[in-house]
C-alpha cells in the first residue's frame, strides 16, 4: 500500500484552499458555529491557534470526552487518527502511534498540565495509576508525530499533554457513581471553590474497582483497585502573578499473572504512587511571560513470591522503586509583529532501585539537561515560519539534539497549509541500558531474564508532513489532514540467545549456572530500521441544537529498511487503516445520544503482543442531563462493544468482554 502520492497532496490542497477562500467563508455561520478560535498549547510550547501551529495537533475537547463514554483516559486516544490502543492482563495498558508498538509504550511522552509522567525505569505510562481520572480533564492535546524540538528525547512518535480542569472554571461539589459488567465499580467527590478572588482551589478523590479481564482458557485474569486523591490551588497574589500547587496520590493493587509462570505468577501487585508540581508565572507584557515549575513523582510497585528449587525455596520479587525531579524555566516574548522567541532550561533527575531487574541494591539514573528554543517569524500576513531547537545531554545516550522546521501559509484568518520537517531521538530507559535481572542463589546465577549487556544508541526518526489544518466555513467544519514520512533507524529491539547453544553475542556471567528450566537470555540491541509513510483525516462538525460528528481516519505502509535480518514483524506492526466515528446528537427532553466506532485492520503487536484480526467495536451511550442549569447532574447508560468480545493486544489471550457500565453525577 502507496498512500502518499504528490498529485493527491496537491489535488487535496486547492480544494481546500478553493473553499477555505471562498466568499462565504467570512458569514455568519462561522461565528454561529465555531465561535472563538480554539487555541493549543502543546505543539510548540506556546498558545496559538492549531491552525498556526508547527506541528499537527489534535484536541480532545471535554463535550468529546463526556460523549465518548470512556471512563479510562487511555482509551480516549482512539478518537485520535493513527493512534493504538490496547490492555494486556500482566500490564499496563500501551499505546503506539503508526505502529512500533508493544506492551510498553514507551515512543511518546505524556504529560499531564505539562508535567511528564512516563516512567523512568520502562519509559511507558502507568495509565491506570494516573492520580487523575476522566472527569478532572479538560482537555488532551496530542501531537500526532515526532516533537523532539519542543519537549526533547522521548517525544519521538507525538507528545500527549493531558491538561486538567482550573479551580477558576468551576465551584461546588459533585459526586459520581459508576458500575457495571467486570465488577467495574468507582465512587468519586469533586469540590471546589473561591475563598478570594485570587485564590481557587480543588480536591477530588475516587475509589474503584474492575475485572479487566475475567478467566479465559485457563488463565487466571486481571483485576484492579485504585485509590485516587489530587489538590490544585491556583493563587493570584498580583495582577501579573500566579502561584500553582498540584499534589497527588495513588494506591491500590493488581491481581494479576499466569499460572505457572516462574517469572511472573499470578498474585498480588501493591502500587503505590505520589506527585507534586510547583508553578510560578509572571506576565510581563501583553505576549511576553516568565514561568518556572518543580515536578516530582516516585512510583512504586512491590509483589513477591517463592521459586521451588532442588527441595529449597528462592525467593524472588518484582519489587520497583523509581522517582524523578524536574525544574525547567520558560521564557517567551513577543520581540516585532513579526517576531516572536521562546527559549527555556530544564534539568531533570532520574532514579531507579529493584534488586528484581538490577541484581543489587544500587540505585540507577542520572541527571539530564536541555536547552530548547522556538522562533518564529511572519514575514508577512500569510506566511509563518517556525524554527525550534532541542539540545540536552541525556544520561544513558549523551549529547542530542532535535531540530525542525515548519512552514505555513495562511488561506484565511482559519485555515493553513503546513510543512514541517525535522529530527527526533527517543534515548534508552533503564530497562534497556541497565537491566540484570536474575534468579539467584548463595552467589550461583540460576536463570536470567533481561540483561541490557550491549551498548546501545537512541533510536533516531526523520520526518517530513505535508498538512491543512483550520475551518472550512461553508461545510461547517473543522478539517485536520495530512500526509507524513517517517524514516526510523537504531530501532532497539530485544532478543532471544542462549549460553548453552553458543548463540548469545556476549560471555555469561560469573557463577553463571542457567539450571533454572534452561531459560532463554533476553537482551537488547539496535536491530532495526523502517520507513512509515502514510495519510491522516480528521473532520469534526457541529450544529448547536442538533450534535456533532467528528471522524478519524488513517492510513499506514511501514517498510523494513535496514538489514537483513531484523524483525520482519515491524511491517506489521500498524494497520493498513484505522477509523473512528463518533456521532452524538441531542434528544428531547434533555436526552443526548452518542455512538462511537472504532475499527482496524490487521496487525501485530510487537514482543509480549501478537496478532490481532481486523476488528471494529462499537459504543453506545444514552444520557439525561437534569436540575439546573450549569450544574452537571446526568444519567448516563453506556454500552461497550456491541459487537461482543474481541482481543485488541493478542489475539489468542486478553479478551474483552462487552458489557453495560450505568453512571449518576450529581451536583451542587
Amino acid at each position: 500500500m502507496q498512500p502518499c502520492r504528490a498529485p493527491s497532496a496537491a489535488a487535496v490542497a486547492a480544494c481546500l484552499a478553493a473553499l477555505c477562500t471562498s466568499p462565504s467563508a467570512g458569514a455568519a455561520d462561522d461565528s454561529v458555529f465555531f465561535g472563538e478560535i480554539p487555541l493549543v498549547l502543546t505543539a510548540s510550547r506556546l498558545s496559538q491557534a492549531s491552525s498556526d501551529a508547527p506541528a499537527p495537533i489534535t484536541v480532545i475537547d471535554r463535550q468529546l470526552i463526556d460523549d465518548s463514554g470512556f471512563t479510562e483516559l487511555h482509551d480516549l486516544l482512539r478518537l485520535v487518527p493513527g493512534f493504538l490502543v490496547a490492555d494486556w492482563a500482566t500490564g499496563s495498558p500501551t499505546v503506539a502511534n503508526h505502529g512500533l508498538g508493544d506492551a510498553y509504550g514507551r515512543r511518546l511522552k505524556v504529560l499531564i498540565d505539562g508535567r511528564t509522567v512516563n516512567d523512568p525505569f520502562w519509559g511507558n505510562v502507568d495509565w491506570q495509576d494516573l492520580p487523575i481520572r476522566v472527569d478532572d480533564v479538560e482537555r488532551i492535546e496530542v501531537v500526532r508525530g515526532p516533537n523532539g524540538a519542543a519537549y526533547g528525547a522521548n517525544a519521538f512518535q507525538g507528545v500527549i499533554n493531558i491538561i486538567t480542569r482550573s479551580p477558576r472554571t468551576e465551584s461546588g461539589s459533585t459526586i459520581t457513581l459508576r458500575g457495571g459488567h467486570r465488577e467495574a465499580h468507582e465512587l468519586a467527590a469533586r469540590i471546589s471553590g473561591q475563598r478570594t478572588d485570587a485564590l481557587a482551589w480543588r480536591v477530588t478523590a475516587s475509589r474503584r474497582t474492575a475485572d479487566n479481564f475475567l478467566p479465559f482458557d485457563g488463565e487466571p485474569g486481571e483485576k484492579i483497585e485504585r485509590s485516587v486523591a489530587n489538590l490544585q490551588v491556583v493563587y493570584q497574589p498580583t495582577v501579573r502573578d500566579e502561584l500553582r500547587l498540584q499534589a497527588g496520590a495513588t494506591t491500590g493493587f493488581n491481581l494479576s499473572g499466569a499460572v505457572g509462570d516462574l517469572s511472573n505468577p499470578f498474585g498480588k501487585t501493591q502500587i503505590r504512587s505520589n506527585y507534586l508540581q510547583l508553578g510560578w508565572t509572571r506576565t510581563l507584557a501583553p505576549e511576553s511571560e516568565l514561568s518556572l515549575e518543580y515536578h516530582h513523582q516516585d512510583h512504586g510497585n512491590r509483589k513477591s513470591w517463592i521459586i521451588p528449587y532442588g527441595g529449597v525455596d528462592v525467593h524472588t520479587d518484582q519489587d520497583l522503586e523509581s522517582r524523578r525531579d524536574d525544574i525547567e524555566l520558560q521564557f517567551s516574548h513577543r520581540l516585532s509583529p513579526a517576531w516572536h522567541i521562546l527559549a527555556g532550561a530544564g534539568v531533570r533527575h532520574d532514579s531507579t532501585t529493584s534488586m528484581r531487574y538490577f541484581s543489587t541494591g544500587k540505585t540507577y539514573g542520572g541527571t539530564q539537561w536541555q536547552v530548547f528554543s522556538s522562533l518564529t517569524w511572519k514575514p508577512s500576513e500569510r506566511w509563518a515560519v517556525n524554527l525550534g531547537g532541542n539540545l540536552e545531554h541525556h544520561y544513558f545516550s549523551g549529547d542530542l539534539f532535535s531540530p525542525r522546521i515548519a512552514v505555513n501559509y495562511a488561506l484565511d484568518n482559519h485555515a493553513s497549509l503546513r510543512a514541517s520537517t525535522g529530527i527526533s531521538y527517543r534515548a534508552p530507559q533503564a530497562w534497556e541500558s541497565r537491566s540484570f535481572e536474575t534468579v539467584s542463589l548463595n552467589g550461583q546465577v540460576l536463570a536470567i531474564g533481561y540483561w541490557a549487556a550491549l551498548p546501545l544508541e537512541p533510536e533516531r526518526v526523520r520526518f517530513i508532513e505535508l498538512g491543512f489544518a483550520g475551518r472550512v466555513a461553508p461545510l461547517s467544519l473543522e478539517l485536520d489532514a495530512r500526509f507524513f514520512r517517517e524514516a526510523y533507524d537504531n530501532y532497539i529491539d530485544d532478543q532471544a540467545c542462549r549460553f548453552s547453544r553458543g548463540t548469545c553475542r556476549f560471555a555469561p556471567p560469573p557463577g553463571y549456572l542457567g539450571t533454572l528450566n534452561n531459560t532463554s537470555v533476553f537482551y537488547f540491541g539496535n536491530n532495526g530500521a523502517v520507513t512509515t509513510t502514510g495519510f491522516e483525516l480528521r473532520a469534526d462538525w457541529r450544529r448547536p441544537g442538533w450534535g456533532r460528528v467528528v471522524l478519524s481516519q488513517a492510513f499506514v505502509n511501514i517498510e523494513n529498511t535496514g538489514l537483513p535480518g531484523q524483525d520482519i514483524d515491524l511491517e506489521s506492526s500498524a494497520p493498513d487503516s484505522m477509523t473512528s466515528l463518533l456521532i452524538a446528537a441531542e434528544l428531547p427532553a434533555g436526552w443526548r445520544a452518542s455512538i462511537g466506532f472504532y475499527h482496524a485492520t490487521r496487525m501485530k503487536w510487537l514482543n509480549d503482543g501478537d496478532v490481532i484480526p481486523s476488528h471494529g467495536r462499537t459504543d453506545l451511550k444514552l444520557s439525561r442531563r437534569f436540575g439546573k442549569a450549569g450544574h452537571e447532574n446526568e444519567f448516563a447508560l453506556t454500552f461497550q462493544s456491541l459487537e461482543g468480545d474481541y482481543s485488541d493486544f493478542h489475539e489468542g489471550n486478553y479478551l474483552h468482554e462487552s458489557g453495560m457500565l450505568a453512571s449518576l453525577k450529581l451536583s451542587w
